[in-house]
């Protein structure tokens, strides 16, 4: 797949910024999700069961992004795509979804998962591999 013409894969540098852009647009949709919720509560803060609604409402959204898309919004500022490591097309839903559950692997030692793809021949972190995706960079539109 990465020896495709015109495709390279995402290095570190886009990919972070990346999440951070994700971030960006995430954290104050989650804001007013608390607020909307601290609300209806009456000033009691959120339930266990609500933060854990929201977080599969951010679950959600992000691979409903990466099914329809290829890609985050972050991702699509950065002209990145989730690819199937093989046919370089869309991975299916189930893979999709592993990849997300795949960030939790990725981060609980110390973040070594994200950091694996420094030196991973094909730029993989530890989600990728377990859904056998890879992230391209697109090159810029002319």
């Amino acid at each position: 797949m990465s020896g495709q013409r015109g495709v390279e894969l995402a290095g570190f540098w886009p990919r972070l910024a990346a999440q951070l852009l994700d971030a960006a647009w995430m954290l104050p949709l989650g804001l007013i999700l608390v607020m909307l919720g601290d609300l209806l509560r009456g000033g009691q803060g959120l339930s266990a069961g609500a933060d854990l609604f929201l977080q599969l409402i951010s679950a959600l959204l992000i691979i409903l992004f990466w099914a329809t898309r290829q890609a985050t919004p972050g991702k699509m500022l950065m002209r990145l795509r989730v690819v199937d490591a093989v046919t370089g097309g869309t991975p299916p839903l189930p893979r999709l979804v592993a990849r997300y559950v795949g960030y939790i692997v990725s981060s609980l030692p110390l973040g070594l998962g994200y950091l694996w793809m420094l030196w991973d021949p094909q730029k993989q972190c530890w989600h990728d591999k377990l859904a056998r995706t890879l992230v391209v960079q697109d090159p810029p539109r002319r």
